[in-house]
């Protein structure tokens, strides 16, 4: 049993290790992260002889696509080995085959003197079951559900005491059979809820006209699979209610929608257990799956003499002697905490539900989730999680915050190995300041990646998470003699609000989802929404997914903010106050440097957000390199550099550079936002100084020369043209 004490001594302890294969890379060098190497099979092969994990790997790719249909010359030429050492779970050993969505995945049933000397790294699985419908699915259910609720005094600390929601779907017993809806009369009863996505094809759900006819009977026949088996599932758990948007809110009733949808996060943050259609991409696909054959697990034999290895099937595998040991082969599964945790997982599609935007939240306030992957079943709670096919690994919420350093390397562990205890609240609790920063960017990072359907739902969709984050600084400020300090505005907060505006777009071609919203424009990062949701200055302005500064990379107190926040307000469309606003204003005091667009050296179709403008900023560059990100495709300051080129006449665009702070990691970074004097209406409405944010800037210097000594002044002449103004930006 692994708990998080040894998780954080896991992180910080250096051991001597042997060095990396120059082939395959294994041993991986690293405890934290995903090692990665790319490497062909012909090159393995030819160095077998001389390292036995090039002789396991080659095996493995050659006995897995000898069992399927892929052709062999197109992949095994181009692959990526991927491998980490951690103690637990955190172990793999995989092989990605590039330009394909195929991850070869090897592991041991259990550890012998040989396997912890030979390949100690190597992680222990399980065969799974043929379907997650299965009894022995369902065995295992329930054993993690059983183990949570009578060991996690975390998980129980809601849900022991909540209410029914207005409405639930009660789903019978044996003596009353009938499937309805019930509206609840205030009865502490445990209940479970439902995740799935829509989809685009109709369903039956509850309107005005069926809303009554539904209270006395639903019929099950009309149900799609989605939502039918999930009923099935909680009435086999012996639970007699479940909650599902579709059917518990009047889905054509705007006020009954805007009352109950205000309620969705406490809903799910109180029930019993959610289950979570992971694998089903809308309300027809269901909520079980059968194992696909072209993840049929197989064996490597491996002789302990020789080091020689021949690939077979699990059924021919003889009990392992002195002589030989047993590694197994599979396609890796889709894991519903698999990510980004490294660069190369952006590659891999995400699990249907947890593309959705809305889902986000209903997973992570939730104090547990049952997922029915497309291969297995996986479970998560606020203090461990658990899959089919590994070893049950029982995190224990041990002094999560001791290991919290000061860097935050700790914090990437944990967010990529659980996920659902990162974004606890309860771990929040124990949080400080800089941590509580560090995570609500991450949070913010992670949502944004995200599809919504309706994209004025993008504030609304994360309420609850939004609410939760509130109360823990609130109390953190409360304690401090602060509490007058907290308050969340557009996504950021007052407490942490200069740090909080030094975002990006971080646009990323594998992360964009090329789902069409509502209206059917598709999302991209060039393009801002279609209908206005926020000031520019906020995040929720863009349509990309977004990154903070230093959010990969920072350390505690790497940020020092150089201007003064005079006011900042939002109002709110309705009476929640962390939903949908309708008008923003934020009054900064700083410095302010004007500045003239110049055209980027190369022209792109599809540019990234650093390929769009350039800057002269009217000083020598020779001290330092300036990184300009803007927010959109900047079709206006492209327009009026055409007609400068065309010779049309007029003078380049002058935009304005915002001093926020310095990033003080490796020396001093000056960090700006990028602003445009907002044009076409008047001084007396708008106010002489008022902008809208297009980007950020940040200033890199460059490398002295030997003995070169510059004085910050001197390498960052930019500040001799800049004047002290008090800026309003909309």
């Amino acid at each position: 049993m692994l708990s998080f004490a040894m998780l954080s001594k896991l992180v910080s302890t250096k051991k001597e290790k042997s060095p990396p294969c120059e082939i395959c890379g294994q041993p991986p060098l690293s405890v934290t992260a995903v090692a990665t190497l790319r490497s062909s099979l012909s090159a393995m092969e030819a160095n077998a002889s001389k390292c036995l994990m090039c002789s396991v790997l080659s095996a493995g790719v050659k006995g897995y696509l000898s069992r399927t249909s892929f052709p062999l010359t197109t992949v095994v030429e181009d692959m990526t080995v991927l491998g980490s050492r951690g103690g637990s779970r955190a172990s793999a050993v995989e092989i990605w085959l590039m330009g394909t969505t195929i991850k070869i995945s090897f592991f041991c049933s259990e550890k012998s003197l040989w396997m912890w000397h030979n390949v100690p790294f190597l992680p222990t699985g399980n065969e799974v079951p043929g379907t997650t419908y299965s009894n022995e699915s369902f065995i295992w259910a329930t054993q993690q559900i059983n183990h949570c609720r009578d060991t996690h005094q975390n998980c129980n600390s809601y849900s022991i005491s909540a209410t029914l929601p207005k409405r639930v779907v009660f789903v019978g017993t044996a003596a009353e059979p009938t499937l309805r809806l019930y509206e609840s009369q205030g009865e502490r009863d445990p209940y479970i809820c439902l995740s799935y996505c829509w989809g685009q094809r109709d369903f039956l759900r509850t309107r005005v006209d069926n809303f009554e006819s539904h209270k006395t009977y639903i019929e099950p026949h009309h149900l799609p699979p989605t939502l039918s088996d999930a009923i099935s599932h909680t009435r086999r758990l012996g639970v007699r209610y479940i909650w599902i948007d579709s059917l518990c809110i009047i889905q054509d009733s705007l006020l009954d929608w805007r009352e109950e949808a205000g309620k969705m996060a406490s809903i799910f943050h109180n029930s019993f257990l959610v289950l979570s259609a992971t694998g089903s991409s809308d309300a027809y696909g269901g909520l079980y799956a059968s194992f696909p054959s072209d993840f049929t697990t197989f064996a490597l034999r491996v002789d302990t003499n020789t080091n020689e290895v021949f690939s077979c099937d699990v059924s021919d595998v003889q009990t392992t002697t002195n002589a030989t040991e047993t590694i197994y082969v599979r396609r890796a599964l889709s894991h519903a905490h698999s990510g980004d945790s490294n660069r190369y997982a952006n590659d891999l599609p995400l699990l249907p539900t947890l593309r959705r935007g809305w889902i986000f939240q209903e997973r992570f306030l939730s104090p547990r989730v049952l997922h029915f992957g497309p291969q297995e079943l996986y479970f998560e709670c606020r203090e461990w999680s658990s899959c089919q096919c590994s070893f049950m690994e029982d995190y224990e919420q041990m002094n999560t915050w001791t290991w919290f350093g000061d860097d935050f390397l700790s914090h990437g562990f944990i967010h990529q190995e659980t996920p659902k205890t990162y974004y606890d609240p309860s771990v929040w609790r124990e949080m400080d300041h800089e941590g509580i920063i560090y995570v609500w960017h991450r949070l913010v990072s992670d949502y944004t990646k995200l599809h919504l359907t309706f994209e004025k739902d993008l504030f609304p969709a994360i309420s609850g998470l939004a609410r939760e984050m509130g109360t823990v600084r609130a109390v953190l400020h409360a304690g401090a003699g602060k509490a007058q300090e907290t308050g969340y505005y557009a996504g950021l907060w007052k407490d942490s609000l200069v740090r909080d505006l030094c975002w990006k777009v971080d646009y990323d071609k594998t992360i964009l989802s090329s789902e069409a919203n509502d209206d059917g424009r598709h999302k991209t990062w060039m393009d801002r929404p279609h209908e206005w949701r926020a000031p520019t200055w906020s995040w929720g302005s863009v349509n990309g997914p977004v990154k903070f500064l230093g959010q990969r990379y920072g350390r505690r107190d790497f940020f020092k903010p150089r201007c003064e926040v005079l006011n900042v307000s939002c109002t709110p469309a309705g009476s929640d106050e962390m939903g949908e606003i309708i008008r923003g204003k934020l009054v900064l005091r700083g410095k302010l440097v004007p500045a003239k667009v110049m055209p980027f050296p190369e022209r792109f179709a599809t540019p990234f957000p650093w390929q769009v403008l350039s800057l002269d900023l009217g000083v020598r560059a020779e001290h330092y390199v300036h990184n300009v990100t803007v927010d959109d495709g900047c079709q206006d300051l492209l327009r009026l550099l055409d007609e400068v080129e065309a010779g049309a006449g007029g003078d380049q665009p002058i935009v304005y550079c915002f001093f926020l702070g310095l990033m003080t990691s490796e020396g001093y970074h000056p960090v700006f936002l990028l602003l445009k004097r907002v044009q076409g209406q008047s001084e007396e409405e708008m106010g002489q100084h008022t902008y809208r944010r297009f980007g950020r800037l940040l200033l890199t210097p460059r490398p002295l020369r030997p003995g070169q000594r510059l004085r910050f002044g001197e390498r960052y002449e930019i500040f001799e043209l800049a004047k002290e103004e008090v800026v309003t930006i909309i």
